[in-house]
């Protein structure tokens, strides 16, 4: 029971963050302002709520869910070897494996929280303004944008292993983030084309592919990622059976990647460090 103790510490020491609750406060009046816009006109249909809303939501997800995802744990396990409190907690019946699955498991849980919390009034401002009751669509917003935070996260907890001041995490997490975003550009700059299924890895497209693939839980969606049906219409894509790789779904198996890999490769740096 070693990493959920670590995991019921670390969630109850993040929420007493002042900041993180000012960028929780910053989220829900960003995401509510725009829920109101978009509603200012009639959504009579599902299909117009998914359009409308979708488009309103989409820069408030993809600024400020991947900020707060890094910020609450970039610093993560950095601080406490600042600190020294390391010592502390790994002279306890923890191993360093514990701190990184439980630094990882308490902050995925504030961000959960933080995303449910920051949607919550605007999800009751459209139910009480929209002419339709789209409850499903947006607990599909919703929980596509939960796992959008806890891919940050994860790359956060991985990367507060792998450096070893709270300078170089600061530094990176600035870097991470503008990298994330701005890496298919970059290829594009250097006139470099890359596999399709590469595309896939783009936030955009992953969050997409995501909600696509809740969607298809109850509606009839073509089983193709957005890559896929780039300059594809509805039609033919329909009828169209995508490879598996590049299927709405796999975009979940994406997810546990990008989550996986910097957690294991924060952890193997982590564990090999003097501390």
């Amino acid at each position: 029971m070693s990493w959920q103790t670590i995991a019921k510490k670390d969630f109850q020491d993040s929420v007493r963050s002042r900041t993180l609750w000012g960028i929780i406060g910053a989220f829900v009046l960003l995401i509510f302002l725009l829920a109101y816009l978009a509603t200012d006109g009639n959504i009579n249909s599902t299909a117009g709520f998914v359009s409308v809303i979708g488009g309103a939501f989409l820069f408030g997800i993809l600024l400020f869910v991947p900020l707060t995802g890094l910020f609450i744990s970039i610093k993560s396990i950095v601080r406490e070897r600042e600190t020294g409190t390391i010592n502390l907690l790994l002279s306890l019946p923890h191993s360093r494996r514990d701190m990184v699955i439980g630094k990882f498991v308490g902050r995925s849980a504030v961000m959960s929280i933080s995303v449910i919390v920051g949607f919550l009034p605007a999800c009751l401002l459209i139910l009480v303004q929209a002419e339709v009751t789209p409850i499903f669509e947006l607990f599909a917003f919703l929980l596509a944008t939960v796992f959008l935070g806890l891919l940050f996260v994860g790359i956060g907890v991985g990367f507060s292993a792998l450096v070893n001041s709270e300078t170089q995490a600061t530094v990176g997490g600035v870097l991470l983030f503008f990298l994330l975003y701005l890496w298919p550009a970059i290829f594009n700059i250097l006139d470099i084309d890359l596999p399709a299924f590469l595309d896939r890895f783009y936030l955009f497209a992953l969050f997409f592919d995501m909600l696509a693939a809740i969607f298809s839980l109850r509606e009839d969606v073509p089983n193709a990622s957005v890559v896929e049906l780039d300059g594809t219409n509805f039609a033919e894509a329909s009828a169209t059976s995508a490879p598996i790789h590049m299927q709405h779904w796999f975009a979940f198996v994406i997810l546990g990647v990008l989550i996986a890999v910097p957690l294991a490769v924060g952890y193997i740096r982590f564990d090999s460090n003097d501390l």
